[in-house]
């Protein structure tokens, strides 16, 4: 898996048949990216905002890299078989999986070191384009910008799916008693 890995988010097209290998490694991959984006959300920063217990904070980003990935996995199976372009054979799970490999470690890491935002954001997008190649590249008839809109498609509800989780986690922390910072006071002007 990890070769394809690379050898996707270096631009190189792969068949279908390079993903049949078994689903737990692909199941393993989205997990330990959920947890790596988990913790280095969890250091603690510099400001006067309440620390939020480490293991919420991982159960929270691997529910929503989950949530995200699955909701994904299920736009581009709808959307790639639009129009004939994908019979639906071969292994889109491991594929969008491994697609998001290496570029999501990579942003991740990047983040841990504290590179700049601009860059962060700039690999995210070229991770866009990697799943997209990997797509175009598996499915002949799918073009790189039908496959781009399939992606930016299925961001849509996944991002809506993420704050929804980050709101119920944040209603759990209220529950718990985690003291979160009183709301601004504004003093009119006189």
């Amino acid at each position: 898996m990890i070769a394809s890995s690379l050898s996707l988010f270096f631009l190189n097209g792969l068949p279908f048949s390079r993903f049949n290998f078994p689903r737990w490694r692909s199941a393993s991959v989205i997990t330990i990216i959920g947890l790596a984006a988990g913790l280095i959300s969890g250091v603690p920063s510099e400001s006067d905002l309440p620390a939020v217990p480490a293991w919420l904070t991982l159960c929270g980003t691997v529910i929503t890299t989950w949530a995200a990935f699955l909701i994904i996995v299920c736009v581009l199976r709808a959307w790639m078989k639009r129009g004939g372009r994908w019979d639906g054979q071969g292994d889109l799970f491991n594929l969008v999986a491994a697609s998001w490999l290496v570029a999501d470690l990579l942003g991740i890491g990047l983040t841990a070191m504290g590179a700049p935002q601009l860059l962060t954001l700039l690999l995210w997008l070229y991770s866009v384009w990697v799943g997209a190649n990997a797509l175009s590249s598996a499915i002949p008839k799918a073009s790189l910008g039908y496959s781009i809109g399939g992606i930016a498609i299925g961001l849509i509800p996944a991002m809506l799916v993420t704050m929804i989780v980050f709101v119920a986690l944040g209603a759990v922390l209220v529950m718990l008693g985690v003291a979160l910072p009183p709301p601004p006071i504004i003093i009119p002007a006189q």
